[in-house]
């Protein structure tokens, strides 16, 4: 579990940005349940507003140190600092992983790995490697090899796990790494783009895993309520290969209507592709970022999908939700502990937690919305729009 994540001179968030998942014992026990971070982060925030580039600052973390050794070393990093400066881009995410506590630090630019740190911190805080620059300064015992290993200047220490057959256990590095694997997002530094599985890839999943084709058959029913079941058949294509397909069965006047894929909503679409997904990272205790997860999905069915990762019964490996929407009720569903709003000041970002907001104004169990549409909160499009919008209407 990510406990905070944080980074300076990235996209657009010049001085720096922190989140928190962290609950301490002051949050209500129906929301901490007992966890020590939360298991749902909603970002909010105008357009423009730099909301996408904290899932970004997952996403590079996420391909950094898992698939960076990989990489030709010529090719450099591809890290965005803010306005493309040449100072050093910062990260740093404090995380939970296989019942150990993690602190992971790195320092990079648009060519090299500048410094990079792994501490174990769980009784007491132990450095298990230092890298600055293609030197290994300080390490524990454990992972000594690092030292006899030849850096690249563009690829994290953690990366090499995947790359390089060790002969110690490295615990430590396998630990990170794999945290770090289990990370799933729908942006990289371009942007957005649409992850998941195609439809008949995605039939074939659920036609080897009848425990998986169930939990998204629920989902889908609730999502729409024209949908009495699903079957999953099988074709064979003209060059002589088997696919699978879904028939979704709908009901009227008591009799079973079929219907292909292609019939459906948008939203059904988008969720039979992305519920492998969610699916995947609820099994294992992953990390699921997406930017917009809202598109294609009716407002009433986001609740639903969030709350599959704050049903302790449901999520029983903490897995964590991190996402950016556009709908607005959602932040009444998520609470002031699970929302962060992003604004932009003199084109620079920032963002905070809404319990970090002080007094009294947000109180547990009201609703946030009316007091973040009368512009209370922060993180929403400026009186720009509405000086546009009289500038237009004049014209016409």
């Amino acid at each position: 579990m990510i406990k905070k994540i944080g980074v300076k001179n990235f996209f657009s968030f010049e001085e720096g940005m922190e989140v928190s998942f962290e609950l301490d014992k002051k949050v209500p026990v129906d929301i901490r349940q007992s966890l020590d971070a939360t298991t749902v982060i909603g970002i909010k925030g105008a357009n423009g507003s730099g909301k996408t580039n904290i899932i970004k600052a997952i996403d590079f973390l996420s391909s950094f140190c898992t698939r960076s050794a990989k990489e030709k070393e010529a090719d450099g990093i591809n890290v965005k600092s803010y306005f493309y400066n040449d100072n050093v881009v910062e990260f740093y995410i404090d995380f939970n992983f296989n019942e150990q506590h993690f602190f992971y630090e790195l320092e990079v630019t648009s060519e090299l790995v500048v410094r990079e740190v792994l501490y174990r911190t769980n009784s007491r805080k132990v450095k298990v490697y230092e890298r600055v620059g293609n030197e290994v300064i300080d390490c524990i015992d454990d992972v000594i090899e690092l030292k006899d290993i030849k850096l690249k200047s563009n690829a994290s220490i953690l990366s090499l796990y995947d790359t390089y057959k060790f002969k110690s256990k490295m615990t430590d590095v396998h630990n990170a790494f794999i945290f770090f694997v289990q990370m799933i997002t729908n942006v990289d530094q371009l942007g957005y783009y649409d992850v998941g599985y195609d439809y008949r890839e995605a039939s074939e999943a659920f036609n080897s895993d009848p425990e998986l084709f169930k939990f998204v058959k629920n989902i889908i029913a609730s999502a729409d309520s024209g949908i009495k079941d699903i079957e999953i058949k099988d074709m064979i294509d003209s060059n002589g290969k088997k696919y699978f397909y879904p028939i979704f069965i709908h009901e009227h006047k008591n009799i079973d209507l079929k219907l292909t894929y292609h019939d459906q909503s948008s939203g059904t679409k988008a969720l039979f592709k992305k519920m492998t997904l969610y699916w995947l990272v609820l099994s294992t205790g992953g990390i699921l970022a997406f930017d917009e997860f809202d598109i294609h999905i009716h407002s009433m069915i986001l609740p639903l999908i969030i709350h599959l990762f704050t049903n302790k019964k449901i999520n029983k490996y903490n897995a964590q939700f991190i996402f950016t929407a556009h709908n607005t009720e959602i932040i009444d569903t998520l609470g002031k502990y699970r929302t962060i709003l992003v604004n932009k000041e003199d084109n620079a970002s920032y963002c905070y937690r809404l319990d970090e907001i002080p007094g009294t104004m947000i109180r547990n169990g009201r609703p946030i919305t009316p007091l973040y549409l009368s512009k209370k909160l922060g993180g929403i499009p400026s009186d720009g729009l509405k000086s546009f919008q009289g500038s237009l209407n004049e014209e016409l």
